[in-house]
């Protein structure tokens, strides 16, 4: 591979496992651009590893309102070429040369949302991101992983982060009272902050055909139904189609101490071990450097079994109450909502 692109995405000193999985699945498929790491408080140890693998850069002025913000950075020091930001907790299953080259050629390259919110839209955007416009509706996209061409679209980065500097924190990822994190999204139309100023500027300042939507699955919404294929080229299938990106959105990540709240035998979780451990990869972490469940040994192998069966099942009861509660009347809707409330709540501490 080659061409004019590089990648870039922003990490802390509790994400280097993540950015570790991110540089090596890159190498693995085959990517050989630049991967550009915004430092936002790696340690000196960690650095030192990272330094012959990636390019490091700090910004020292650049303190946006709400640390999202940082990602929004490759316009401070890119002025040519492709940019794709993409985020610190995602593994790259496949080539992503259509995607570079859909950016090269002046589209905008997003995938779709999950589909629990790939109908996200509020008009409320328009006043609170001084928008052109009001929002069109369209597919709610993700914005973990953005290419885009600097020639063709300089502005697109300062104007999001522009719209982003409008959100009042307090309205950003906030869970009021026992809300499950379903429901307060869906009523706070700031909730997911960089990822709704980016939607909301498309939606209402960009063409509708300027954007490439990636299809459907190629991002997958449920890692717990993606089939790893062969997990020395890390090449994955989901619903019949070819993965090109696993994404473990969201938190607790799987590396970190409560990460075992969301561990199941997904792809994500099954190919860590093999992205960061294996012999063939470009940075080595050490099984130490991973809690128990992500390491490559039978017990932990033993650990996401178990841990696998304790969130199945959890999550079929939630499922199954969130889908019979729409088929009731009225007045036992409620209290069927509210048990399925309950259920999701436990599911996102």
């Amino acid at each position: 591979m080659g061409g004019s692109a590089a990648f870039y995405t922003v990490t802390t000193a509790d994400y280097f496992p993540g950015l570790v999985a991110l540089l090596n699945s890159l190498r693995l498929t085959g990517h050989r651009q630049e991967l550009i790491v915004l430092d936002d408080g790696l340690t000196s140890a960690q650095r030192e590893r990272l330094e012959p693998h990636v390019t490091l850069v700090e910004l020292p002025g650049f303190q946006p309102g709400l640390p999202v913000l940082k990602k929004t950075f490759p316009d401070l020091i890119a002025h040519a070429g492709v940019v794709v930001q993409i985020d610190s907790d995602m593994i790259v299953t496949s080539s992503l040369d259509p995607q570079l080259a859909q950016a090269a050629s002046g589209r905008l390259v997003l995938f779709p949302d999950h589909e629990s919110s790939r109908d996200r839209w509020f008009a409320e955007w328009e006043e609170g991101f001084g928008l052109a416009g009001p929002p069109r509706r369209q597919t709610y996209l993700n914005a973990g992983f953005v290419a885009l061409s600097i020639e063709h679209w300089p502005d697109l980065l300062p104007r999001w982060r522009q719209a982003c500097e409008l959100i009042s924190p307090e309205r950003v990822a906030v869970l009021p009272g026992f809300l499950p994190r379903r429901t307060a999204m869906a009523r706070e139309p700031f909730w997911a902050a960089d990822q709704d100023a980016l939607n909301a500027i498309l939606m209402a300042e960009v063409p509708e055909g300027a954007v490439a939507v990636q299809p459907i699955g190629a991002e997958p919404d449920w890692l717990s139904d993606v089939e790893v294929v062969d997990r020395a080229t890390l090449r994955c299938r989901y619903r019949g189609a070819e993965a090109a990106i696993l994404h473990f959105s969201l938190g607790p990540k799987p590396w970190q101490p409560k990460g075992w709240r969301r561990t199941t035998r997904n792809a994500y979780v099954e190919l860590f071990p093999r992205v960061v451990l294996a012999d063939d990869v470009a940075l080595r972490l050490e099984p130490h450097e991973l809690p128990p469940w992500l390491r490559a040994d039978a017990r932990a192998h033993a650990a996401r079994v178990g841990l696998d069966a304790i969130w199945r099942g959890r999550d079929s009861v939630e499922r199954l109450a969130r889908a019979s509660a729409h088929r009731l009347p009225p007045p036992l809707r409620e209290p069927m909502l509210r048990f399925r409330d309950r259920l999701a709540e436990r599911s996102s501490m």
